[in-house]
């Protein structure tokens, strides 16, 4: 009994990894691993409460932060493609995390709390990366911040004054 649930689990988890990326062998068994080790980092970071809005789907943003310049939303971290980030590359998610900038190199509102991530290793956030892409994807658009958030500041210059010269 106990051989076929654990066969059952195996199953389960490649399953999991084969949806991710569909890839054979002992990969499939590393990407599994790397997603478990993600869910692990994504707990311990506890990236869900701040990507959560309550009663909504987990990781799909939408949680409403109230600042001096205006209410910000959480962005939408599920894997899909239109709304998420199911576009990005593990490197695009380092950057977002190690640097404070998207994709596109514009600057993140310094409500993402980047310099705490600076240190973060590319391996463990690869991991993460990996981790959030066996979620199902959840096509919720952000909410816009409004307009005093979205026009505030020189988010260069907070990035440059807040960041650690080195990693």
């Amino acid at each position: 009994m106990r051989i076929l649930l654990g066969f059952l689990g195996a199953a389960v988890l490649l399953g999991t990894a084969a949806r991710a990326a569909p890839l054979a062998g002992g990969a499939a068994i590393a990407v599994a691993a790397t997603a478990e080790q993600g869910r692990y980092l994504a707990a311990a970071g506890n990236c869900v409460s701040c990507h959560t809005r309550p009663g909504g789907a987990p990781f799909a943003g939408g949680l409403a932060f109230l600042t001096p310049f205006g209410t910000i939303y959480s962005t939408n971290i599920t894997p899909d493609v239109q709304t998420g980030i199911g576009s990005w590359s593990a490197t695009d998610l380092r950057r977002a995390m190690q640097q404070g900038t998207d994709r596109n190199d514009a600057h993140l509102f310094p409500a993402f709390p980047y310099t705490s991530f600076t240190r973060v290793s590319d391996a463990d956030i690869s991991a993460i990366y990996a981790y959030l892409r066996t979620l199902p994807a959840v096509r919720r658009p952000c909410r816009r911040w409004s307009a005093v958030a979205r026009t505030w500041c020189p988010a260069k210059s907070w990035s440059s004054a807040s960041m650690p010269s080195s990693r």
